[in-house]
């Protein structure tokens, strides 16, 4: 049977709680915890980003996959004269508006033209007039499997959205990266 005096003395102290010591050390922990974490959230946020662009250069390289089955394996041509309008619009929105109406039935919706680091960056909506986009295509002529046999990129992501690396897409869908210094 345990002394009377020492079931008081622990009965004591549960009832007074936690010391200040003890709740100090708990802050250290919390607090050292919370400064390794903070940082790796934008890290890992900065990852989903890219790879919500890789996905977005995955389904563009299928629409013109697509596109290129259903028309011989030709590349889809820029018609003559959309560079040199009179419109008022620049050249890149010609070019965008282009490739925007061209794939859309093959599923390249206008989000799928944006970056999510970009649109994260600049943009808060998409306003339907403008043709925004973040990633450039490769021009090819007209000739059927052109855009196979020379082993270069059919989509290139402009700009360093991911810590100056961009991403481009390849003839057989692997996606590599590039790396565009900041000026």
């Amino acid at each position: 049977m345990k002394h009377p005096q020492a079931l008081h003395s622990i009965k004591s102290r549960a009832e007074s709680g936690r010391t200040l010591l003890e709740m100090l050390v708990v802050v250290v922990i919390i607090v050292i915890l919370a400064s390794l974490i903070v940082p790796l959230v934008g890290h890992f946020k900065r990852k989903a980003q890219d790879a919500g662009c890789m996905t977005n250069l995955r389904s563009l390289h299928a629409s013109l996959g697509s596109y290129m089955l259903d028309h011989s394996r030709v590349w889809p041509q820029i018609p003559n004269g959309t560079l040199d309008d009179d419109s008022g619009d620049s050249e890149n929105d010609s070019v965008a508006e282009f490739w925007f109406k061209t794939l859309e039935p093959y599923g390249a919706h206008r989000e799928t033209w944006l970056c999510p680091s970009e649109r994260a960056s600049f943009k808060t909506d998409f306003d339907e007039k403008v043709f925004d986009s973040s990633y450039g295509v490769t021009e090819f002529e007209d000739t059927p499997d052109i855009a196979y046999k020379w082993y270069q990129p059919w989509l290139v992501e402009r700009g360093g959205f991911h810590m100056g690396d961009a991403n481009r897409v390849m003839p057989d869908g692997s996606i590599r990266k590039e790396y565009f210094p900041f000026e």
